[in-house]
């Protein structure tokens, strides 16, 4: 058994040494399919014999041997398919570059490709305040964002995410707020952006919400409840806009079901293009207690004014109606520690 054991030691060793060290580092990545490209921000660490990578903060099975990389990211479409995208590429100098392939049960909205890497360099964002104008009716563009479907749960959030039942425990079947975190990253309804005197007001068609943003540097007012939207907070860093939310009440970050604690912090960072029709919102997560790296959402709208955006209707009678004519209440309500 012992020398099984230092075999496989040194085959492990003699296999990480063929691996080029030059692919650890972030990469931002961008696939090409027909229509609107995907982006995203690639981590790639080794760990002591092995290699690992994270994808906007959710885990990838990666394989790494030489100067050629095969990494396999979990998305889910729009329509809630789950698909993976295996990417194949090699490292020359400080880009990497090759193609993707779609694996899936379902038909989904995404094709085969190609795909580039570059190094990622943080750029930090101006301290100064140069506030452009956002306001205006902003409704979803296709492309930009992975929509990574595993996120690098913590053991407590994964003990929680192997109990949850999704038709069952996810809020909005109820009627109740899926939350701030879920409906920015959702990004297929439009929303509206208002202006006023030291604070923004953003309204969204899902669920005619409605959220104000604090311009004034203000604190959440004493006994301030916890809630789906919490409390939001921004400032102008240069022309970005950034908006912290705190306040959250638990709930639930996507279709998932993966939690959102009480202690989470959402930070939003919005950028125009220069044209001033396209709005890019960049959406991270800072969860702790659930989350051992900070999920990432990217979403992009286009400015429309002629945009309808419509009310929005829930009728939580049919919810429970399903369940009492298929006998499944008493199944529900002892689930109600599930629930927040």
């Amino acid at each position: 058994m012992a020398r099984i054991i230092t075999l496989f030691v040194a085959v492990m060793a003699a296999f990480t040494s063929q691996a080029n060290p030059a692919f650890e580092g972030e990469w931002m990545i961008e696939l090409q399919p027909e229509g609107a490209p995907i982006i995203g921000l690639l981590q790639l660490e080794r760990n002591g014999n092995a290699w690992q990578a994270f994808v906007e903060g959710g885990p990838a099975p990666v394989v790494i041997d030489g100067d050629t990389l095969e990494v396999a990211i979990d998305s889910r479409d729009i329509r809630g398919f789950v698909f993976v995208m295996r990417l194949s590429g090699k490292l020359v100098g400080d880009q990497i570059a090759g193609t993707y392939t779609v694996e899936s049960e379902a038909r989904v909205n995404v094709g085969d490709g190609v795909w580039q890497g570059a190094r990622h360099v943080a750029v930090a964002r101006p301290t100064d305040a140069k506030p452009v104008d956002m306001t205006g009716i902003w409704k979803p563009a296709p492309g930009i964002d992975f929509r990574k479907y595993t996120m690098d749960l913590t053991p407590a959030a994964e003990a929680w995410l192997d109990d949850y039942l999704m038709h069952y425990d996810q809020p909005n079947v109820r009627c109740a707020s899926p939350g701030i975190t879920a409906m920015v990253a959702w990004g297929g309804y439009p929303f509206e952006i208002l202006a006023s005197d030291n604070r923004l007001t953003f309204i969204y068609e899902f669920d005619s919400e409605v959220r104000r943003i604090f311009m004034d540097g203000r604190e959440a007012p004493e006994f301030y409840q916890h809630s789906g939207m919490g409390f939001s907070t921004g400032h102008w860093e240069g022309e970005h806009l950034v908006i912290e939310t705190t306040m959250l009440s638990q709930n639930v970050r996507d279709f998932r079901g993966e939690p959102v604690s009480e202690n989470a912090r959402l930070q939003e960072v919005y950028s125009l293009s220069d044209n001033g029709n396209t709005l890019n919102g960049v959406i991270t997560l800072h969860d702790p207690g659930n989350y051992e790296r900070p999920p990432v959402r990217r979403r992009m709208w286009t400015r429309d004014p002629d945009t309808q955006m419509y009310p929005s209707e829930c009728d939580p009678d049919s919810f429970y109606r399903q369940m009492y004519n298929e006998k499944l209440l008493d199944m529900y309500f002892e689930r109600s520690q599930r629930r927040f």
